[in-house]
Order: structure tokens, then sequence, then C-alpha cells
């Protein structure tokens, strides 16, 4: 059924908000470091002018000074008012913690696990994970024979490539960066709201 699907044809409605997240995703990364605009937009793969623009609109809300956050609260929120990410299935899976460990393909945890990795804090109602646009049928091919397909334990999710920048390994597992984790855990909302402001006071002391 997804074998021949046109996820650019989705993904593409979000290509402006992706810009914008990795020019955020780059001001937060951790550890921290000072970088010109220049630098951020290279890394960010946007061009200068695009880049200049959104920071800018930063600065005059002081929000940041320079590459330099003052407010990282304030800039979590306004990130997480621009979801982009794009829900590709759900599986309920039995022993979803064994199969992804064993899994060949390469992915990045987000949400209640990884949360649970790094702050000890959600019980993994979900294991929530990004995956490479190009391995999504793979994807599904696996799961479907390892479980049922339809609302479940396993949540996929598709966005821009960049979601993979800063990722970090803990106890073995991928998981995405510190700052990827938090907004992912606002967007959720409810008791994963209160898991991003207790890392966003440990890591950014905000």
């Amino acid at each position: 059924m997804y074998d021949n699907y046109d996820f650019n044809n989705e993904i593409s409605n979000f290509k402006r908000g992706f810009k914008i997240e990795r020019i955020f995703r780059i001001l937060l990364s951790i550890p921290k470091s000072k970088r010109s605009w220049y630098q951020i937009a290279k890394m960010a793969n946007v061009s200068y002018g695009w880049a200049y623009k959104i920071l800018s609109e930063l600065q005059n809300n002081n929000i940041i000074r320079g590459s330099i956050i003052r407010k990282p609260r304030q800039l979590f929120l306004i990130w997480a008012k621009r979801p982009t990410n794009i829900l590709f299935r759900q599986y309920h899976i039995q022993k979803p913690k064994e199969l992804l460990y064993n899994i060949e393909f390469d992915y990045v945890l987000t949400t209640y696990y990884a949360e649970q990795l790094v702050g000890n804090y959600l019980f993994p109602t979900f294991y929530d994970i990004y995956i490479h646009k190009q391995d999504a049928n793979n994807w599904h091919r696996q799961l479907s024979k390892k479980g049922y397909v339809g609302k479940g334990n396993l949540r996929v999710f598709l966005t821009d490539e960049h979601v993979f920048w800063n990722r970090k390994e803990i106890k073995e597992w991928p998981i995405v960066s510190i700052q990827q984790l938090i907004v992912d855990l606002l967007r959720e909302g409810a008791e994963c709201r209160e898991a991003a402001e207790i890392l966003i006071r440990r890591f950014y002391r905000g």
C-alpha cells in the first residue's frame, strides 16, 4: 500500500518550517557554543539572508543576543508552535523495546522513552521514533509483520533530516538532541510538558 506513496509531496508543505527549526535546533544545541550568524546559516544549510531575518527577529525580541540565548524557555515555546513532523504510521507491537533494539534501520527515539533515558520522569506510554524518509516502506513492512497496524504503542514520524543533527546515544539507545526532545515533549502536552519544563531548567536554567 505504501510502496508507491509520495512522501515528498506531503513533506514539501513543511519546508519553510524546516529552515526555521534548523536554526532553532542549532541555537539551542548542547553543549552550547558561540557561533556567528553566518556559521549558523551554513550549518542549517539555508541562505544567510534567511538566517539573518529569523535571527534578527529573535534578537529584536530580546530572546537572543548574537548567538547567546537570553530566554531559552520562550524560544522553546516559539518553536513548539511550529509542528513540522508527520505521523507516518502507528503500530501495536509486543515488546517494542526489544524490536527497536534489534532493528536494522537507523532511527532516533523521542518523547516518552527518550525522556526516561534522559530525565527519568515519564512512563514510556509510547515509543516514538523519527526515521529516514527512504526507509519508510521498509519500516512498514517490518513492523506490520511484527504487530498490528493502527493505534498502538509505537509511533513512527517523518520530518526534515536535520532532526538527526546533534543526536545522542544513552545506554546504547539512539535519541534525538536534547533540544529536539524538549520541543517534542512540549508539543505532546500534558505530563510531557511537565517533563519538558524540568529539562529546560536542568539544561538551560530557563
